[in-house]
């Protein structure tokens, strides 16, 4: 295990989960019979999915002062994820996240982002980066000032340090502000993305064009994520497209954070891009099997049992990669 810290900068919400029968048309209802209500986040989720797996992590964002505030720091008492540098702000309500889940799995979210845009320069305290070993960053964090400020002083400092620095580049993001999104890509050791993402911010048409263009211009790990079809990842020594696993899918909220937690573990860890690729492949399926993220998400054991379920079944791009990540989980 990595003694050393991955420190996750980004949004920090309640997220409430509403599974309904059908997406209403304008001027109707939707109904459902449970709510489900979890912390969540992008940086959240995979922050609890490293720290399940037994990875150090930290928070670097912002909270209100607020019965939502209350639940998420109660919450992350039960973990070791370090919220030493979680900052509330007085004046703001926390980030709320409406997640309504269709049976299809898919899931539309309505986000208030309240107090996580309030991040400021002066929040980003130096001796966060003493003992870290990755920054990562999601992309929504660079969506407007002060949060944008604040990221752009965590890349300075994280370069000062020598910590590498990761970004989950969000569709969002990259539809309304690709500029600081291609900026930012110049500054990477990790990049992890989407097809429509990298249409829009490299103008490249499939997954191995985008992850050329990354790798040429700095990149060292860059993984496109595609769903369904699972995902292609690229280092400096190999490139492949790797399946996804088959589960029956509830809802996909999640799924995209723990799969950036597997990358970012497997690479902290020294695992092969093989290892990586289904550690992070397996997250995402089990995150995709439960409603809700936050403490639904995948742990340890969950992930080394379902790992040796599919070990028969798996094809020959994945078989040696899961061995390697039961070993390493299974000595951790």
């Amino acid at each position: 295990m990595s003694s050393r810290e991955i420190l996750m900068l980004g949004d920090i919400n309640i997220d409430t989960i509403w599974p309904v029968s059908e997406f209403p048309i304008p001027g109707r209802d939707g109904l459902t019979e449970t709510v489900a209500v979890e912390i969540g986040g992008a940086v959240v989720n995979s922050a609890i999915v490293l720290d399940n797996l037994g990875q150090r992590t930290g928070l670097l964002g912002c909270v209100g002062k607020d019965v939502w505030s209350e639940q998420i720091a109660r919450k992350l008492a039960q973990t070791n994820v370090n919220q030493k540098y979680v900052h509330v702000k007085t004046e703001s309500t926390t980030g709320l996240t409406f997640v309504i889940v269709t049976p299809d799995g898919e899931r539309t979210m309505f986000s208030h982002r309240g107090a996580n845009t309030q991040l400021e320069i002066q929040d980003i305290d130096e001796n966060a980066f003493n003992n870290a070993a990755i920054l990562h960053i999601s992309g929504y964090a660079l969506l407007e000032s002060p949060q944008k400020d604040a990221v752009w002083r965590a890349v300075e400092i994280a370069k000062n340090h020598d910590v590498q620095i990761s970004l989950d580049t969000g569709l969002e993001p990259a539809v309304q502000n690709p500029k600081d999104l291609r900026r930012l890509l110049r500054e990477l050791t990790f990049c992890i993305s989407g097809p429509q993402e990298i249409s829009v911010l490299l103008g490249s048409t499939s997954p191995e064009e985008a992850t050329d263009s990354l790798l040429s211009s700095g990149v060292r790990l860059a993984a496109i994520k595609l769903g369904e079809k699972g995902s292609f990842v690229a280092d400096e020594k190999d490139q492949f497209y790797c399946p996804s696993f088959h589960v029956d899918a509830v809802d996909t909220t999640g799924a995209g954070d723990s799969f950036t937690a597997g990358l970012l573990y497997g690479w902290t860890h020294g695992l092969s891009l093989h290892a990586s690729a289904a550690l992070a492949s397996a997250l995402g399926a089990l995150a995709a099997s439960v409603y809700g993220a936050g403490f639904s998400l995948p742990d340890k054991q969950g992930v080394l049992d379902f790992l040796r379920s599919m070990q028969s079944e798996s094809t020959a791009v994945l078989r040696n990669g899961i061995e390697e990540v039961i070993t390493d989980l299974g000595n951790g």
